[in-house]
């Protein structure tokens, strides 16, 4: 019994531990000679989204903070972000059931048998170099942002996410 405690402990506090953002980073880069940033464009044809927008400003705030300043061209840093689509699949429709007849009793379980598609997106950021036209630095949320949000649980979870990456830029 003491060992399954102990066992379930380290469960909790591995799963109490996991990070929201995963970054990635050129550590050969000198990050203070970044001063201005500009956001890729899209091409003509594909409109800015309202989470697209939602990202924009919630990045624009992170990096005043770090002392960037968004400049229409010309800058030091391009800023790509995307949402990255992905899905899961969930199984639901387990029944338990149990019955009687004449001196038997019968315990019947039937497996799921119906399938969900549940799809979500996970958020990239990616600073690149406009010089060198390399990506120096990369975040991806490990959150799910879900179809079913409200516009300001959205704004909020976006807030929060870009928040979490920006969280230890410049790397040190």
């Amino acid at each position: 019994m003491a060992k399954q405690l102990i066992l379930l402990f380290f469960i909790l506090i591995n799963i109490g531990c996991t990070k929201d953002v995963v970054t990635d980073f050129n550590s050969a880069v000198n990050y203070n000679n970044y001063k201005t940033y500009e956001f890729a464009t899209f091409s003509t044809t594909q409109a800015t989204t309202l989470d697209g927008k939602r990202i924009e400003d919630a990045i624009a705030t992170q990096l005043y903070t770090k002392g960037l300043t968004g400049v229409n061209d010309n800058a030091d840093l391009l800023v790509r972000h995307s949402i990255v689509e992905q899905s899961d699949f969930q199984t639901y429709g387990t029944s338990f059931g149990f019955g009687y007849r004449h001196r038997s009793v019968g315990v019947a379980y039937s497996t799921p048998t119906q399938i969900r598609e549940y799809r979500y997106g996970k958020i990239i950021v990616e600073l690149i170099d406009t010089e060198t036209n390399n990506v120096i630095w990369r975040s991806t949320s490990q959150r799910r942002l879900t179809e079913t949000m409200t516009p300001s649980s959205r704004k909020s979870f976006i807030d929060n996410q870009i928040n979490e990456m920006f969280k230890e830029y410049p790397p040190q």
